[in-house]
């Protein structure tokens, strides 16, 4: 078995050495990202700053863990992540309003009329009129051509929430924590890509499950063996025969193409440092998404081996080196045996809008990653990393906003020291005794600060007949001012700041029901825009997804993952683009207000109800969307059948009784019935 490994030959090219001009292009990339980064240290320090502050309750310039903490910022966290994230958002593909008809004005008049023209001279053996055959032509075109866009659409749905399901981890999970981490670090990302067959990005945490990092695991070491760069001996050729014997004893391999998110950490994004503004990264030439990888990833994951030629850097992304001030890590060496790679590799991938090239880099090395190409993923922004933030500020200094815990560390820092002092305060006001100097003994002074309950104390220093007051005096204590110590005034300050009010943090406010009332309204408001500015952010992901499943996707993997009548375009690719995109429901993400809405369509449902043609399927369809029911339709209706209360009054045998007589004609159906009036919850009964 090991020789056969041995003898596994792999087909690879040697990299020519690059030319000069070459690596003055990478050292320019290199130092032009260096300066980026160190032009927006400060505001990466302050989202690290802002990350202790949530997990600890305080900043570390400000207090210690042996003060009193009450961390309100980690309870501000988790309840602003849960009210804007609830669920998925619902993905909904639209076709574009465009005027398609050429001859036919729009109007169903015209159009009836040109039926009645057609019919009329069919029946009397006449040629059809030109005008009525042209709009009927033109209509007939038009009306062909949208189905097939709607299809289109109802395809492109299918794929986007399929594919949001199989994210690993999944889609909802990981966009909570960027709702999480924009509350915390005031900005997230998330980058759009799409894993082809036989193909490995480096996001492999954001990838869809399948055995594709394992082959390239084999491969490498595969060429390693082959090249004798390590020998039968070696670990890594039993972790080959592992690996390649779980494979073989897997009944299908499958390797998946689909679309992938990625979620880059907030500091991992580097901007270029003209750009004014982050949503659409307005005025930026390029931007870059730093990643740090072992230099065995970096073989497996590009082809190319490093051999040592890069700068090292640690697990936390501090730079290694002989002047290391860091000399307690334990080495690499120790990790993974003596003669491995030294650290971890610095990988930028760098999006050149001017150029409209994607470079891959490693800091340090002469020479890129791979070949400069155009971006994996073909997006009408070019970016295929989006930016999201809820508290932007127009600034000429700064491009990142302030987060949430970093307008509410002041506050927090109060708080604490409000029940610290209070602490300090209860710790004073302990019983104490004075006594005048010399006249208790050291055994004396034990007898009374360590004295059992109902102990009898014999003191030295008490004569027969003098009493102890004589000899030991309580000091008097000051009492507590509860208001030293009030923390109102801070809710006030956090309800102005951040839209969050006491009652929300677990305490009890003292404010009337009216002013509570006022305050949640002012805080609904709030959040309400912070809804807005996700579903805006949500909405341009879809739409970038979009364009990467219509632009990367076969009709046999479509039809693999939607079914077999699935659409999928038939024109090119950007003429499809230009006429369906994928945008989300506004509000789907948050929590849904089903009192509202059942109230909504109770009220409307009377009204729609004497509307000619109205689809009672159509409307079972949305009565169960507002109660968020889960029962499927699309299997229970069938053609040509009546109601049920229809059968069962055809069904009733005939009684002299007018009101119990099934047939229409007679009886009760004839009678006036009064439609029900909305706006009562009772009809429905109460969905809370």
């Amino acid at each position: 078995m090991h020789e056969e490994i041995l003898e596994v030959k792999v087909t690879e090219t040697e990299k020519p050495e690059p030319t000069e001009r070459r690596k003055r292009l990478v050292r320019n990339w290199q130092a032009k990202i260096k300066m980026a980064k160190n032009f927006h240290e400060k505001a990466f320090k302050n989202m690290r700053r802002d990350m202790d502050a949530a997990l600890k309750g305080y900043d570390d310039k400000n207090w210690s863990d042996d003060q009193y903490v009450a961390n309100i910022l980690q309870r501000h966290v988790q309840q602003r992540t849960a009210a804007l994230y609830a669920k998925n958002p619902k993905a909904v593909a639209q076709r574009r309003s465009r005027m398609d008809n050429m001859i036919w004005d729009g109007n169903p008049d015209s159009l009836m009329m040109a039926y009645q023209a057609s019919e009329m001279a069919s029946q009397q053996g006449f040629p059809v009129p030109m005008e009525a055959s042209a709009i009927i032509a033109d209509y007939t075109r038009s009306s062909n051509h949208q189905k097939m866009l709607d299809n289109v659409a109802t395809t492109l749905e299918k794929l986007f929430d399929y594919y949001m399901k199989e994210q690993q981890p999944n889609f909802k999970a990981q966009m909570k924590g960027l709702v999480r981490r924009v509350v915390t670090t005031g900005v997230g990302y998330v980058k759009v890509g799409y894993q082809r067959d036989m193909d490995r990005s480096p996001e492999v945490s954001a990838k869809i499950s399948d055995v594709q990092a394992q082959l390239d695991m084999l491969r490498r070491i595969a060429t390693e063996a082959a090249e004798g760069e390590i020998d039968q001996d070696d670990p890594q050729i039993e972790e080959l025969m592992l690996s390649m014997k779980s494979l073989l004893e897997e009944p299908m391999i499958t390797i998946r193409e689909g679309l992938v998110f990625d979620f880059p950490e907030s500091n991992s994004v580097i901007i270029d440092p003209m750009c004014r503004q982050l949503r659409g990264f307005v005025g930026a030439q390029w931007i870059a998404h730093e990643l740090y990888l072992t230099p065995e990833e970096v073989k497996e994951i590009y082809n190319v081996d490093l051999k040592n030629q890069y700068r090292s850097y640690d697990m936390k992304g501090r730079l290694m080196g002989p002047n290391d001030p860091y000399k307690q890590r334990v080495s690499y060496d120790e990790i993974n045996g003596e003669g491995a790679s030294q650290g971890l590799v610095q990988v930028y991938e760098v999006f050149d809008r001017k150029a409209g090239l994607q470079y891959c880099i490693a800091d340090g090395h002469e020479d890129f990653l791979r070949e400069p190409m155009a971006p994996d993923v073909r997006v009408e922004t070019f970016w295929p990393i989006f930016s999201l933030a809820f508290n932007e500020v127009e600034h000429k200094d700064h491009l990142y906003p302030p987060s949430d815990i970093g307008l509410l560390l002041p506050m927090q820092h109060e708080y604490n020291r409000a029940r610290q002092g209070l602490r300090e305060h209860r710790r004073a006001n302990r019983p104490k005794y004075a006594a005048p100097a010399g006249v208790l003994e050291e055994e004396d002074k034990e007898k009374l600060a360590t004295h059992p309950a109902n102990a009898v104390i014999e003191l030295q220093a008490l004569a027969a007949g003098q009493k102890v007051s004589d000899v030991i005096q309580p000091v008097q204590q000051i009492g507590i001012d509860p208001n030293l110590y009030e923390t109102r005034t801070i809710f006030d300050d956090i309800q102005l700041v951040v839209g969050a009010q006491e009652a929300q943090f677990g305490g009890l406010s003292k404010a009337t029901a009216t002013e509570t009332s006022i305050a949640e309204s002012a805080r609904m408001s709030s959040l309400g825009a912070n809804v807005d500015e996700l579903d805006s952010f949500m909405s341009e992901i879809a739409r970038a997804a979009g364009q990467v499943l219509l632009l990367e996707m076969s009709v046999e993997e479509v039809k693999k993952i939607a079914g077999p009548g699935a659409v999928w375009p038939e024109m090119t690719r950007d003429q499809i683009m230009e006429e369906v995109f994928l945008e989300i429901e506004a509000g789907s993400t948050g929590k849904p207000n089903r009192a509202a809405e059942l109230a909504n369509i109770e009220r409307i449902m009377p009204f729609l109800l004497q509307i000619p043609g109205i689809d009672p399927k159509w409307l079972a369809k949305e009565l169960l969307k507002r109660l968020d029911d889960r029962l499927d339709l699309s299997s229970a209706f069938a053609e040509k059948i009546p109601s049920i209360v229809a059968m069962n009054q055809l069904q009733r045998p005939g009684t002299g009784d007018p009101a119990l007589q099934g047939p229409p004609g007679g009886g009760a159906d004839n009678a006036p019935r009064q439609l029900p009036s909305g706006g009562g919850m009772a009809p429905m009964g109460n969905n809370q």
